[in-house]
């Protein structure tokens, strides 16, 4: 897959096995006295990051952590690959062509469960939580679509085949009583798909992400749009799939929609296999907590994630340098 360059540059003890921690909405960074130079500023190597779909937040993100990790880490090499989502995404570091990626916590969870679409189960390890994202299920405002069943019959766009989003939108499809066979689903990028919803050439999008997503913010000041609400379904997915899934609002500001409404949110975790250098995985945290103010201003609408929620990513495993910077930022806070 090709590398694309980005611009120039716990409490106490930790108990094993902790699960579940409320999303992160819009925390600070943690503050860091840079007196002296830690030891993973050293640190030397390749950090290449698997993002999923070109112009999602998960993309946006991974380019300014890549051109933090240059910055913070001189050594290393950094940017990031783009896949179809968090299937490709996984796969890409399995397949060693990245070091880190973004990843939906159920696609996670599939993954080292050995449940399809990856095969055998991956030997994979977490460095962080980060923000929740959301299923983001759109139409046009003049749709005769109003709920999810009428869904049925009609042309969604719903991720490409190795999304995240895939797994998202039609395990909530199937909650809510509309089977995937129900509906024609259209393998779609992004932002190929938003533009397929604004010229009325599909019926729907769904997508999961961050919060807001450009592409769709700049289609609604085109074109009218409404969000359907999906919020029902959270109580059969936990039931079914397990707890990677939480209720969530999605605000009708940013895409100029008419109400607000309830949809799914979903953990989303950094993971890496577990041969990563510690000190990578120890540095790469590091940035992603203590380059906050940096972060925030290279890409502004992104939720930052706490530290205090970043510790929880079960299923999957800490990965020993990670879990080290989180020991030192709980020794600096006492």
């Amino acid at each position: 897959m090709p590398l694309l360059p980005t611009a120039p540059t716990r409490r106490g003890l930790l108990l094993a096995g902790a699960v579940g921690a409320v999303g992160a909405l819009g925390a600070t960074g943690v503050a860091v006295s840079r007196s002296r130079a830690p030891g993973w500023a050293d640190a030397a190597g390749r950090l290449r990051i698997a993002t999923g779909n070109t112009g999602a937040v998960f993309d946006r993100y991974g380019r300014a952590l890549a051109a933090e990790v240059e910055r913070a880490m001189p050594r290393v090499t950094s940017g990031v690959v783009p896949t179809g989502g968090s299937f490709g995404n996984l796969r890409a570091v399995l397949d060693g062509d990245a070091e880190v990626a973004f990843s939906l916590g159920d696609s996670a969870a599939q993954a080292i469960a050995g449940t399809a679409p990856l095969g055998p189960p991956a030997d994979l390890v977490a460095l962080t939580r980060l923000y929740d994202s959301f299923l983001q299920v759109l139409v046009r405002a003049d749709a005769d679509i109003a709920v999810p069943a009428d869904l049925v019959g009609r042309r969604v766009t719903a991720g490409e085949a190795d999304s995240g989003t895939r797994v998202v939108a039609t395990r909530t499809l199937e909650a809510l009583g509309v089977a995937p066979d129900d509906v024609e689903l259209v393998d779609l990028a992004l932002e190929d798909g938003v533009a397929r919803l604004a010229s009325g050439q599909v019926d729907a999008l769904a997508f999961v992400s961050g919060f807001p997503i450009p592409a769709l913010v700049e289609a609604g000041r085109r074109v009218p749009l409404r969000a359907l609400d999906v919020g029902d379904a959270v109580g059969d997915l936990v039931g079914r799939w397990g707890p990677q899934y939480v209720a969530g609002p999605l605000p009708a500001g940013p895409y100029g929609l008419p109400a607000p409404v309830a949809t799914v949110s979903v953990k989303t975790y950094l993971v890496a296999r577990p041969d990563l250098a510690d000190d990578l995985a120890h540095g790469f945290t590091a940035v992603v907590f203590e380059r906050q103010a940096a972060l925030g201003s290279a890409v502004p609408d992104v939720r930052q994630p706490t530290a205090a929620a970043g510790i929880f990513t079960q299923p999957v495993p800490l990965h020993p340098g990670s879990l080290q910077w989180f020991r030192e930022r709980d020794r600096r806070a006492t």
